[in-house]
């Protein structure tokens, strides 16, 4: 992600927003413009697109993924769980390269996986896109959890 230092203070550039699309007839997926356009200056855009947490895919450009793979370096390796997590996580990744046309191709074992078959809803999650079936994304509960005052009543004392 580009950053841009703004009144002395480091600003990220991120994902955010929402967008819907087709496969092509191949099953590439087209990256948005809006999503492409904050990566690095060349027109070589790599993703790397793994499970999400959730019955998504998720696509982090491949410098987020990096930082990401530093992080979970940290993670003890002798915790069965910390083992079992990293393998299950990474094992599922690809690095798949836009072409010109900034489309990438997402192997049909991933898409099964998330179920997508044609249609696709892309969300922009600050550091990476999560990319969903939309009738996966009607029906997931996390996406009908009523967000109240008490909320982020709380997530102001965290940030």
């Amino acid at each position: 992600m580009k950053s841009h230092k703004f009144d002395g203070k480091c600003m990220i550039n991120s994902f955010s927003g929402e967008s819907k699309h087709i496969l092509d007839e191949k099953g590439r997926l087209s990256i948005p413009a809006k999503f492409r356009r904050w990566l690095t200056g060349d027109s070589n855009y790599i993703f790397v697109v793994t499970k999400g947490s959730d019955s998504c895919l998720v696509a982090y450009p491949y410098v987020e993924w990096d930082l990401l793979a530093e992080k979970l370096l940290k993670l003890s390796q002798f915790k069965k769980k910390n083992r079992a997590f990293v393998r299950a996580f990474c094992r599922a990744s690809i690095r798949l390269k836009c072409d010109k046309q900034g489309r990438i191709l997402i192997p049909q074992q991933s898409l099964g996986y998330a179920n997508i078959k044609k249609a696709v809803v892309i969300i922009g999650t600050l550091n990476c896109m999560e990319i969903w079936d939309p009738e996966t994304l009607d029906n997931h509960e996390e996406s009908r959890i009523n967000l109240d005052d008490d909320y982020f009543e709380n997530l102001g004392e965290i940030l």
